[in-house]
């Protein structure tokens, strides 16, 4: 192949000129975004079950569901809540399975269920769109509270508008109750008509609940028959005949005993932007759709949207995602350049300048090449496919260093250029295939990891293989070219080559300290075994280092916004949550270096990134928090702001957070109690809870069950109830229409439909003293009030059931401040260990420390296969089986130098951390295999075996400190002003390769010569043994 290059030297040029041009057109297209784009292994199945407690929920609804669920294959596992009116069930898959088939087997299930549930429990939605992230988040400000329906019309609207958008999945409103038509019982005008408040229910369900009719034929046409005479209105709806007498008397309409009229159902979430109510406009992306020019779409759409906007109607952009993309592109592409300008200068010091540019191009002509195959696995461009070029950046130019070292090495010997060119290309052709096979096979398993986190890390081993792999083709072609053909033209021009003098800046000291290294490595290779065994048990006390690092499984994200999450007590109500949040966000809202506060009542904010989840509920809120970062830094204000909050709003739990990265794991601390007894488990839990409270950092600590929460109990009198003739349906009916109001039918107002919803005359009670004077209806038509046949009793029930996998189970969480949440949960393990556990109880770990482990685990199987796959690429390139266990032992050597780097610069073992030592894996071997393999090339031309590892070290010493020194430099502005993402993996590949290069140019030499006298030796014997064989044979 080289050859052929050297031979057809324009057409190779215009084939990598092409193939560069393609390159980076692709490039330019690959769609952006923040992250890379998980398939989502959860869905959630919902069930309304209207005024039923929790343990009515667990016992009809859920457990029944459950059973269900669980006949499905590939489950990993089931999880639910139970509580008031609700059953929440999350299924989980496990990974890399046929989603879509599985989520179609999950609704048949549950539909199938559907028998087994209570007749009057709604209709069980199935989610399995859990990762919808909003690409914008729009406010709609008012002024006035009282004004909020005139921003209805304007909302829907936007709606409309912004949904037929390309790239826009689907467009959401919140802070808006829906609309409800409201009949609002007279209940005198209903005792002089002598009619029971059901008999308006049904008639209202039978007047509206019509089948299709169907189809006839007539004159060859087929015509369709439907009933006309729908609901339309208000009007409509109040003219219906609700009672006639069996002797046709007077027809008794709706509008005869009520009033019937447009309203909104009760409100139970709001949107507050620094504290004037607004609505929100949630714009939803597409999966595999480039924000920026989906921004650039929405942004055209809402100009003139805004343009439309009435006086009183402000809009305010909350949240875009593509400000996040840039700001992460700018910063990746800022250390990247950088990146590259450092291995310029690194390569200008032992290259000259002209050589050091076109080595440099190895850059960007394997990142264009390696980019071309890379549209064809379907993955964008993200802060993890930077992440990935970052990496790679130092390693791109190591091949053509190598080869480039080696064609001036020919040229110095006297080979003619061409001659030059090919042999030093070839001498080191299948030393550069295999290293490049070797480092490809160390991140070549991450491919396989599975379920979020390898969708997470995918895009690593895909562009790093493939620029590698560009890298090689383009080191074995264009540097030869353009070596033979600088070297034939300053010949022609009858310049002097001046290959006599050291070639870059610092080429002559690069010489002297080559000269030196040859001198030192002899005397060395007299005592091998005591210096090899000095460097290794030097390497090996590094891993001494170990007890004394963190463990941190990803950083937060370093973002300008923070939440602080809300969760009322169990007995207060909506009014109290709303009020709670608006004294919050005022208080944030005059905080120094505060931007914007955006607050949320009765839910949390739309899922803005991808880590993050939407709760419901009228006691959860939750402030979004805009910073000034020129004035303020989120790392700054959330202990700050842990500390003044929690003694500010002693009576509400208060969460304040950073926005997580990598796979999201919730609460970083969490502890999982299992049994059947849910008082015991309540019992566990408290003492766990106390355990964790005594900790040092462990903060916001609470179990997912919460205190009980306050009921009146109605015992019903039996006796006097039969005596009245009230039956227990008429009576738990009545008492929803007084506090709730009782869904009728629906109603079809333009393209809407419409809840009809009936209410006592006061519309609702909300004071627990009005309940007994409920009137509840007998079978005679008489009204009767509660409190003649209910005694009321005050009680406290269970707030929520919660199972895992069908079993009762109670989580207790934490946030951590100021310390490691893996050190904390050490504390804790060590804490709980004298907590009793009767029979049938057990206690499991979750959160950080579970998904962790699970993730550790998973890198250390494909650590073995990693090793495997190196071990097997370099014992085919030598054909042997020890040289690939020393060349690994460069490896051990680099993995200590990054635990010493870790501790010096206080960084944390993370997932990023092992990738940097995964990484580490791949590139330390390269300086290995090819010094080897210039050894043994000597030792084959006839060059005695001490002279063969000294005359090699030498040759190699400068390739091997200029590769480690681009790859250092490479990713030295990753480790100075890459975010905390990215730091502790440069850190590792930094330390590993500095401490790695330092021992391998002494373990490689003296190592080498012990194996090699170990062959001799062996080979010595075989040939004895065979000569005696033949004498033997011959005699």
């Amino acid at each position: 192949m080289i050859a052929k290059a050297l031979k057809y030297k324009k057409i190779t040029l215009l084939f990598f000129i092409m193939l560069v041009f393609v390159g980076f057109f692709s490039l330019a297209t690959l769609k952006k975004r923040e992250n890379p784009e998980i398939t989502t292994s959860v869905a959630l199945v919902k069930t309304i079950y209207p005024g039923a407690s929790p343990e009515k929920v667990e016992q009809l609804v859920t457990k029944p569901l459950e059973e269900a669920i669980k006949e499905m294959q590939h489950i990993e596992k089931i999880e639910s809540t139970s509580e008031v009116n609700v059953s929440l069930i999350t299924v989980e898959l496990v990974p890399d399975v046929d989603y879509k088939k599985a989520w179609d087997t999950l609704r048949q299930k549950v539909q199938a269920a559907r028998s087994k549930l209570p007749a009057d429990a709604y209709q069980s939605e199935v989610d399995d769109d859990l990762v919808k992230t909003a690409a914008q988040i729009v406010h709609l400000v008012i002024d006035r509270p009282e004004d909020m329906e005139k921003l209805r019309p304007v909302a829907d609207n936007w709606k409309e508008q912004l949904r037929t958008i390309s790239g826009v999945s689907d467009v959401q409103i919140a802070g808006l109750p829906d609309k409800e038509m409201k009949v609002i019982l007279d209940k005198k005008k209903l005792e002089g008509f002598g009619l029971p408040w059901g008999v308006v229910l049904q008639s209202l369900t039978n007047t509206h609940d019509r089948i299709p009719i169907g189809d006839v034929k007539k004159d060859n046409q087929r015509i369709y028959v439907q009933l006309t005479g729908e609901w339309k209105s208000a009007s409509d709806l109040a003219d219906t005949v609700i009672f006639r007498s069996p002797e046709q008397g007077p027809s008794v309409k709706l509008k005869d005993v009520a009033e019937v009229k447009m309203g909104t159902k009760k409100v139970n979430e709001q949107v507050f932007y620094n504290g004037k109510p607004s609505v929100d406009i949630v714009i939803n992306a597409e999966k595999g759709v480039d924000v920026p020019s989906l921004q650039q779409r929405i942004d055209e759409e809402t100009a003139g949207l805004k343009a439309q906007l009435p006086s009183d109607v402000a809009m305010v952009s909350l949240f875009t995602q593509k400000e996040s993309v840039d700001k992460l592109f700018s910063q990746l592409s800022k250390e990247l350049i950088i990146g590259m300008v450092v291995v310029i200068l690194v390569c200008s010091l032992g290259l000259r300048l002209n050589t050091a540019v076109v080595v440099s191009l190895a850059i960007p002509i394997s990142i264009a090449i390696g980019f071309l195959p890379v549209m064809m696995t379907l993955i964008d461009l993200n802060q993890i496919t930077i992440a990935a070029l970052v990496i790679v950046l130092g390693i791109l130019v190591d091949d053509a260093i190598v080869v480039n070292d080696n064609i001036e090495r020919r040229l110095q010997l006297g080979d003619r250029p061409y001659d030059a060119a090919l042999k030093g290309s070839r001498e080191v052709g299948i030393s550069i295939l295999t290293a490049t096979l070797a480092t490809a096979a160390a991140f070549f398993p991450l491919f396989f990891l599975e379920g979020n986190i390898g969708d997470f890390v995918r895009p690593i081993p895909v562009v790093i293989s493939l620029t590698l792999a560009a890298s090689m083709i383009m080191s074995l072609t264009i540097v030869p070219i353009y070596r033979q053909w600088s070297t034939e033209r300053q010949l022609r021009r009858n310049k002097s080559t001046d290959y006599g003098k050291p070639p870059g800046l610092l080429g002559g000291a690069l010489e002297r300290l080559s000269v030196f290294y040859e001198k030192q490595i002899r005397r060395l290779l007299k005592k091998p075994v005591l210096t090899g065994m000095t460097a290794l048990i030097i390497g090996t006390s590094s891993y001494g280092l170990l007890p004394f690092l963190g463990v941190e499984y990803f950083p937060s994200a370093e973002r300008s916004e923070f939440l602080v999450d809300v969760e009322m007590p169990v007995d207060s109500y909506y009014e109290q949550t709303v009020d709670t949040m608006k004294n919050l966000s005022a208080w944030a809202e005059q905080q120094e270096g505060v931007r914007a506060v955006s607050a949320y009542t009765g839910r949390t904010a739309p899922r803005f990134y991808y880590s993050e989840n939407v709760s419901y509920g009228t006691r959860l809120g939750q402030l979004f928090v805009s910073l000034d970062e020129s004035k303020a830094h989120t790392k700054e204000l959330v202990p700050k702001w842990r500390k003044q909050l929690g003694q500010m709003f002693p009576n509400a739990g208060i969460i304040i957070r950073e926005l997580e990265q990598g796979v999201p794991v919730g609460a970083p601390i969490a502890v999982r109690i299992s049994g059947s007894d849910l008082l015991e488990l309540t019992s566990l839990s408290q003492q766990v809870q106390d355990k964790l409270r005594s900790i040092p950092g462990a903060v916001n600590v609470k179990d997912d069950v919460g205190a009980p929460m306050p009921t009146s109990d109605l015992q019903l009198d039996k006796d006097k109830a039969q005596f009245y003739g009230v039956t227990e349906k008429d009576l738990s009916a009545s008492m929803r229409l007084a506090t709730e109001g009782v869904k009728a039918t629906d109603i079809q107002i333009g393209n809407k439909l419409i809840d009809v919803t009936l209410y006592s005359e006061d519309e609702n009670v909300s004071r627990y003293e009005a309940l007994e004077d409920v009137l509840v209806p007998s079978q005679t038509g008489m009204l009767y009030p509660v409190k003649e046949f209910v005694n009321f009793e005050r009680n406290q029930m269970v707030n929520a059931i919660q199972h895992r996998n069908l079993t009762k189970t109670i989580t207790v969480k934490s946030y951590a401040d100021g310390r490691l949440a893996s050190d904390i949960q050490n504390d804790l393990t060590k804490a709980i260990k004298d907590i009793h556990l009767p029979d049938g109880y057990k206690i499991e770990y979750g959160g950080e420390d579970q998904e962790r482990n699970a993730a550790f685990i998973s890198i250390g199987k494909l650590s073995i296969i990693v090793m495997l796959l190196i071990y097997t690429v370099i014992a085919m390139q030598f054909y042997s089986l020890s040289t690939p266990v020393l060349i690994l032992s460069t490896v051990y050597l680099a993995l200590g130098g990054a635990l010493i780097g870790l501790f010096v610069t206080g960084a944390p073992i993370g997932f990023m951390a092992l990738m940097g030592l995964i990484s580490l894996s791949g590139i330390v071997v390269r300086n290995g295999i090819v010094l080897i393999e210039f050894i043994e090339d000597a030792r084959k031309e006839g060059v005695a075996l001490y002279d063969a590892i000294a005359e090699s070290g030498r040759a190699r010493l400068r390739p091997i400190l200029l590769t480690s020194a681009v790859a250092i430099g490479g990713m030295l502005p990753m480790a100075i002003m890459g975010g905390s993402m990215w730091r502790s993996m440069a850190v590792c590949i930094i330390s590993g390769l500095i401490f790695s290069t330092l021992l391998t140019l002494i373990v490689v030499p003296t190592m080498y010569l012990k194996l090699a006298e170990w062959r001799d030796r062996r080979q010595k014997r075989r040939a004895e043994l065979e000569t005696t064989y033949e004498l033997g044979g011959s005699q």
